[in-house]
C-alpha cells in the first residue's frame, strides 16, 4: 500500500467487515489513486458507489464510545485508521501501514485528529466472497510440474527409509543384541553402509533437482513480474516509490524459496504423518495416542500464534519497505542532501527507520525462536516419556525392549514432519503477505499493447473534447480540449505553471488516458493503437527524462541498438552536442554516470534530445527540453529542428523559443484560451501578450545590469 492509499485501504476494511471482500488493487482500479491522498468527503462518495451510507462526525475521544465500530478515524492530521473496538484500557485500531494494534488512551488522544467517518449499509448492499488469487503462482508451479514430481518421488523414496528403520531397530535389538547373536554383526555393518550410500546418493540427487527447480522458478517468476511491471500504466509508477518497487521485485526470490522448498515439504510431511501414525497405532495404540497428544500441543501453540505471526510478518515487511525506500530516495537525492548539509539529519532518520526494522525483526525472530523452543522441548522430553510409560508395558509383558526402541525411533520420526509443518505454516503466512504485494503489480491495468500496430505514421494529431483528471474525484487538469494538428506542423504550447501543458503531452504519448474524449493519431483513436509500436515512431523529451548509466552511444541508441553510428552522429549534430561528445575522453564511448551526473544540465538535455531524434521520429514532443541551454546553443538547436520533416509539439516557458511556431496554443487552467501565431497573439494583447511582455522586460533589465 502506498502513502496516499490509506483511505482506500480503510474503506476496503469496512467493506470487508460488512461482507463485501475487495482487494486494494480492485478499489484502486475503480477509483484511481490521488497522489495527494483522499479526503473524508471523497471516501463518502466512494462508499455511496458501493452502497455504503457514510457520515462524518466531529467527536472527542470520550464521545467515540457512542459510535458503533468499525469507523474510520482521521489520524495525525495526515492518515486514516479503522477503529475496531474500545474498552476501558485501550483502543483497538487497524492501521493500513502497521496492522492491528492496541493503543493506550494517552497515545490515542495525541494521535486522533477529531474526525470520525461512520458507514452503514443501504438496502442495495450485497456481499462478496473473499478470493485469494493464486493464478499467477499456480501457473508458474505447473510450468515445472515434471521436475516437481521427480523431486517428490525421490523425497518419498528417502522418507520410505525412515519408515523402515524403526522396524529394523526392533529386529536388531530383539534378534541380535538381546540373544547375543554375533554372527549377523558383519552383515549388519555392510547393510548399514549400503543404506547410507543409497540415502546419500539420492539426497544429493534431490538437492540437485531442487536447485534446478529454484533456478527455473526464479527465471520464470521474475521475468513475468518485471515484464508485467514494465507494461503497467505510467500512473502506477507515479503513485509509488522506486524503493518500494525494488523491494517487491526482490520479494520474488523469497516467494520462490518458499514455493520450491516448503510446498514440497508440506505434501511429503502430510503423507509421512499419516504413514507414521498408522505404524505407531499398529505397534501400540496407547503409546501412539500419547505421542499424538504431545504433538497436538505443538500444533495448538502454532495455530494459536497465527494472528501474532501474521501481524509481526506484515509489520516487518512494512518497516523493511520504508527503510529501503528512504535509503533509495536518499541516494538518488545525495546532491541536494550535501548542498543543504543535511547528511546528519538524513542519517538519523534512516537510523531510526533501521532501528524500527531491527525491532520488528527481533520481535518476529523471538516469536519464531519461542515456538521452536516449545517444539524442541517436546521433542526432547518425548523419548523420556515413552521410556517411562513403555517400561510399564515391558514390565507387564505387553512390550519387548526392541519394540519400545523401535517405537521410540518411530515417534521421533513422526514428530519431525509435525515440527516441519509448523515451520511451513509460518512460512505460508509470510508467503501470503508477499503475494499480496505481488498481486498489487500483477492485477494492475497494463497499457494497450494488443492494439493496431501502425507501421508508418504521418504525424496528424487530433484532440476531440479531451478532458483529464488524475483521480476519480479530482478536479480536471485538462478540460474539453479540441485541437487538430496537421502532419509536419510545428505547434507550441505555452501557459503558466500548472496550466496543463505537460499533462497534454503525456496524453498524446498515451502515458495518461483521457477521462473524457479521445486522442487521434492519423485518424485512429489512440486507445486502439499498439502503444509500443506508436512510441517507436515518436520522439520525446519530458521534464522527467534522465540518462542511464552507460556509454554516450548506448544512451542515444536506447530505443534501438541497431541504429547506425551515422544516425547517432546526425542526431547529436541536430542536438548541437556532437562536438562536445568528441572532446570527451572516449568520444561516443565515454561512460555516463547514473542520471548523467558527470555532464552539465545543458549537455544532459542535448543528449536526451539526440536520443529522441535518433529514430527519425514522425512526431517530436519537447517539454522544456532546452530550458538549461544558453541562448546561443538554444538558437542553434532551434535552427536545426527547423530542418526536420515531422510534427513538432514544443512546450516552453521561454517564449523566445516558440516565436517561429506555426501556431501557439495558450493554456490556462487546462483550457485553451488563445490560438494563433506569434504576431497574431501579440496583436490581441491577451494572455500571451502579457507573458511575452513580462519576459521581454525581465530580459531587458538583465541586459541593462
Amino acid at each position: 500500500m502506498e502513502h496516499s492509499e490509506c483511505g482506500l485501504a480503510c474503506l476496503g476494511m469496512v467493506l470487508g467487515y460488512y461482507g463485501y471482500n475487495v482487494t486494494l488493487s480492485e478499489l484502486r482500479n475503480k477509483f484511481g489513486t490521488s497522489k495527494k491522498g483522499t479526503s473524508l468527503y471523497h471516501l463518502i462518495e466512494m462508499g455511496e458507489e458501493t452502497h455504503l451510507k457514510g457520515k462524518v462526525y466531529k467527536a472527542d475521544c470520550n464521545a467515540l464510545s457512542q459510535i458503533s465500530c468499525p469507523a474510520i478515524l482521521f489520524w495525525e492530521n495526515k492518515h486514516y485508521v479503522v477503529l475496531e473496538s474500545i474498552n476501558k484500557r485501550n483502543f483497538s485500531i487497524v492501521d493500513p501501514l502497521n496492522g492491528r494494534r492496541k493503543v493506550s488512551p494517552e497515545i490515542f488522544k495525541s494521535s486522533y485528529s477529531g474526525y470520525v467517518l461512520k458507514f452503514e449499509t443501504d438496502e442495495k448492499f450485497v456481499t462478496k466472497k473473499k478470493e485469494l488469487k493464486l493464478n499467477f503462482l499456480l501457473q508458474h508451479i505447473l510450468m515445472h510440474k515434471n521436475i516437481l514430481i521427480s523431486i517428490m518421488l525421490v523425497a518419498f523414496l528417502l522418507q520410505g527409509i525412515g519408515l523402515v528403520i524403526p522396524k529394523v531397530t526392533q529386529w536388531i535389538v530383539d534378534n541380535i543384541i538381546l540373544p547375543n547373536n554375533a554372527e549377523y554383526t558383519s552383515i549388519l555393518g555392510v547393510s548399514v553402509l549400503g543404506l547410507f550410500l543409497f540415502y546419500q546418493v539420492f539426497s544429493i540427487f534431490r538437492g540437485y533437482l531442487i536447485t534446478i527447480l529454484q533456478t527455473r522458478m526464479d527465471s520464470s517468476i521474475m521475468s513475468a513480474f518485471i515484464s508485467k511491471l514494465f507494461s503497467l500504466k505510467y500512473s502506477f509508477f507515479e503513485a509509488r516509490t522506486s524503493g518500494e518497487l525494488i523491494y517487491r521485485a526482490n520479494s520474488n526470490v523469497i516467494i520462490r524459496q518458499i514455493l520450491s522448498s516448503r510446498m514440497i515439504s508440506l505434501i511429503i510431511d502430510m503423507v509421512l504423518i499419516i504413514g507414521y501414525a498408522i505404524m505407531m497405532f499398529y505397534m501400540q495404540w496407547k503409546l501412539g495416542l500419547l505421542v499424538v497428544l504431545l504433538c497436538s500441543i505443538i500444533t495448538g501453540i502454532t495455530l494459536l500464534s497465527t494472528r501474532l505471526i501474521k501481524k509481526l510478518s506484515d509489520q516487518n515487511l512494512v518497516v523493511q519497505t520504508k527503510t529501503q525506500s528512504y535509503l533509495t530516495e536518499s541516494i538518488h537525492g545525495i546532491c541536494d542532501i550535501k548542498i543543504l548539509g543535511a547528511e546528519k539529519k538524513v542519517f538519523n532518520h534512516w537510523h531510526q527507520l533501521f532501528h524500527n526494522q531491527l525491532k520488528a525483526s527481533q520481535k518476529q525472530n523471538f516469536l519464531s525462536t519461542t515456538l521452536e523452543s516449545f517444539s524442541s522441548g517436546i521433542q526432547f522430553i518425548t523419548p523420556l516419556i515413552l521410556l517411562w510409560v513403555g517400561s510399564i508395558f515391558i514390565l507387564k509383558g505387553e512390550f519387548t525392549i526392541g519394540e519400545l526402541l523401535g517405537f521410540s525411533a518411530l515417534a521421533t520420526s513422526f514428530m519431525v514432519p509435525i515440527v516441519s509443518m509448523g515451520n511451513t505454516y509460518s512460512q505460508l503466512l509470510l508467503l501470503v503477505a508477499y503475494i499480496q504485494r505481488l498481486q498489487d503489480v500483477m492485477e494492475s491495468d497494463s497499457e494497450n499493447i494488443d492494439g493496431h500496430k501502425v507501421k508508418n505514421i504521418q504525424g496528424e494529431i487530433e484532440f476531440k473534447d479531451v478532458s483529464f483528471k488524475y483521480d476519480h474525484f479530482g478536479s480536471e487538469v485538462i478540460s474539453k480540449i479540441n485541437l487538430r494538428v496537421k502532419a509536419g506542423e510545428k505547434i507550441a504550447i505555452v501557459g503558466s505553471s500548472g496550466s496543463g501543458k505537460s499533462s497534454l503531452a503525456k496524453l498524446l504519448l498515451g502515458l495518461y488516458s483521457p477521462t473524457n474524449g479521445q486522442v487521434f493519431i492519423d485518424g485512429r483513436p489512440l486507445e486502439e493503437l499498439n502503444l509500443h509500436a506508436l512510441r517507436s515512431q515518436m520522439g520525446a523529451v519530458l521534464q522527467e527524462a534522465r540518462l542511464n548509466h552507460g556509454s554516450v552511444i548506448e544512451n542515444i541508441q536506447i530505443l534501438d541498438n541497431k541504429v547506425s553510428l551515422e544516425k547517432v552522429v546526425n542526431a547529436a549534430q541536430l542536438a548541437d552536442i556532437h562536438e562536445e561528445i568528441l572532446k570527451q575522453p572516449m568520444g561516443y564511448y565515454t561512460m555516463i554516470s547514473e542520471g548523467g551526473s558527470n555532464f552539465s544540465g545543458g549537455q544532459k538535455q542535448r543528449l536526451l534530445l539526440a536520443r529522441a531524434l535518433a529514430n527519425e521520429p514522425k512526431i517530436l514532443i519537447l517539454d522544456e527540453a532546452t530550458s538549461a541551454l544558453d541562448n546561443l546553443s538554444e538558437s542553434r538547436v532551434q535552427q536545426n529542428l527547423k530542418t526536420l520533416d515531422c510534427t513538432q509539439i514544443i512546450i516552453a516557458h521561454r517564449l523566445s523559443t516558440v516565436r517561429d511556431a506555426d501556431r501557439i496554443i495558450v493554456l490556462k487552467d487546462g483550457k485553451i484560451q488563445e490560438i494563433g501565431n506569434h504576431q497574431e497573439l501579440l496583436k490581441r494583447e491577451g494572455i500571451y501578450y502579457q507573458l511575452y511582455t513580462i519576459q521581454e522586460e525581465n530580459q531587458n533589465e538583465e541586459l541593462a545590469i
